[in-house]
């Protein structure tokens, strides 16, 4: 057999391995993500955020979903705080680990944010389906600490009244990042 053959061969089973490996990192996740697929945030995304959320070294900083951490480590990086990223994406979650790896102060896990206390946050970062975001309310009402900051990008949190909503200045990056403040933001938490 040719050489390039093998190499051809070689090459497209890698693919389908990846593909594969792909497939059932997302099967895996679907019962949590209710469909929704791993998808990098922004640069742009990240900045806007980070411009209007600041932060001080000693809050606690957690990102429900964080896919490849890149937003763990920017809020790491600009406020030196504290920041925890989860993750249930196999893939995504082997990602963020070895882009992080070795930066003190950012942790990733691979653990549904339902069964982790996020009740040490200050503020809260979610990039997450529609249909993920009752839960997330629902928990938010239930662990946060009063002036804790939550922010939920493209989609909001059902039954909560944002403190500020941005638009990042593109118009492919123009989808609403909603910022709330607990326990004002939080109508249900108020009745």
């Amino acid at each position: 057999m040719s050489t390039w053959v093998l190499i051809f061969i070689a090459l497209a089973g890698g693919v389908f391995v990846v593909k594969m490996l792909y497939v059932f990192s997302v099967a895996m996740s679907i019962p949590v993500t209710k469909g929704a697929l791993f998808v990098s945030t922004s640069s742009l995304r990240i900045k806007t955020f980070l411009d209007a959320v600041p932060m001080k070294a000693d809050d606690s900083f957690i990102d429900i979903g964080c896919g490849d951490g890149r937003v763990v480590r920017a809020a790491h990086r600009r406020y030196q705080v504290r920041s925890l990223g989860l993750e249930i994406n196999p893939l995504a979650y082997l990602k963020a680990r070895v882009l992080s790896f070795g930066i003190k102060g950012v942790r990733i896990r691979w653990k549904d944010f339902r069964k982790v206390d996020i009740s040490e946050a200050n503020v809260i970062f979610c990039y997450l389906f529609p249909d993920v975001m009752k839960n997330v309310a629902e928990k938010l009402e239930t662990e946060l600490v009063s002036g804790a900051r939550v922010v939920s990008c493209n989609f909001p949190l059902p039954g909560w009244r944002p403190k500020k909503v941005l638009r990042p200045a593109s118009s492919r990056h123009g989808d609403p990042i909603y910022i709330y403040q607990f326990p004002e933001a939080c109508v249900r938490a108020r009745l």
